[in-house]
């Protein structure tokens, strides 16, 4: 059984492997590249296509409930849950002085096994004090900050861009530095209309796709 984003053997060790010809061999791999199961990349060769996860724009999602509904299994990489100082960016999008404190959690999420996000989430260090004390691998940050701070999102604006991997990234996500990246900004409201949370996502280019509904 070969994983999302694994190399396939070459056509002349898969004829010899199972014994049988080359257009058989062909066939079959045109088949799986038709139902969208396997790759080619050039100058690499050919792969087994990540999971694609659809992200709408007409709703706030949530990653652990999007990939339950999929049937996935979702499980989450503590990065960084440290108190930062606000940049005028940062500071600017919640509607606070720069260089307030902030506590700042970054996570690896996963989907069945397979790296499929960087979440950056920027939180005003005086609306829920001790975060910095948990850790939210196991956890749901969003269903702690309501049980304990009964801080709800009502709404959030988003931006969004295509960018290129960094190295870090790269190692974190399992592609390629310089690798296309879905990013996505997001400012989360609360039910007080006020601004709570600044989170920077990174997703694979090659497991997501974002849909939305225009009218004409």
């Amino acid at each position: 059984m070969y994983k999302p984003g694994q190399l396939l053997p070459t056509e002349n060790t898969l004829i010899e492997q199972y014994h049988i010809s080359r257009v058989t061999v062909r066939k079959a791999l045109d088949l799986l590249m038709n139902d969208g199961l396997i790759a080619k990349r050039r100058g690499y060769g050919t792969f087994v296509q990540n999971k694609k996860v659809e992200q709408t724009l007409t709703r706030v999602q949530h990653f652990a409930n999007e990939m339950e509904k999929r049937g996935y299994e979702s499980s989450v990489t503590m990065l960084t849950n440290e108190v930062v100082y606000a940049s005028r960016t940062v500071a600017g999008e919640l509607q606070i002085d720069e260089g307030d404190e902030l506590v700042r959690v970054e996570r690896l999420r996963y989907a069945d096994g397979v790296p499929m996000c960087i979440e950056n989430s920027y939180l005003i260090l005086d609306k829920c004090p001790t975060v910095p004390k948990h850790d939210f691998s196991k956890q749901s940050l969003r269903l702690f900050l309501e049980q304990q701070y009964h801080i709800v999102w009502k709404r959030a604006s988003q931006k969004i861009y295509a960018v290129n991997a960094s190295p870090k990234q790269a190692g974190y996500l399992g592609v390629k530095e310089g690798e296309a990246l879905i990013y996505i900004e997001r400012v989360s409201y609360d039910q007080f209309e006020l601004p709570g949370e600044y989170l920077q996502t990174w997703y694979r280019g090659d497991s997501y796709y974002l849909t939305a509904d225009l009218e004409a």
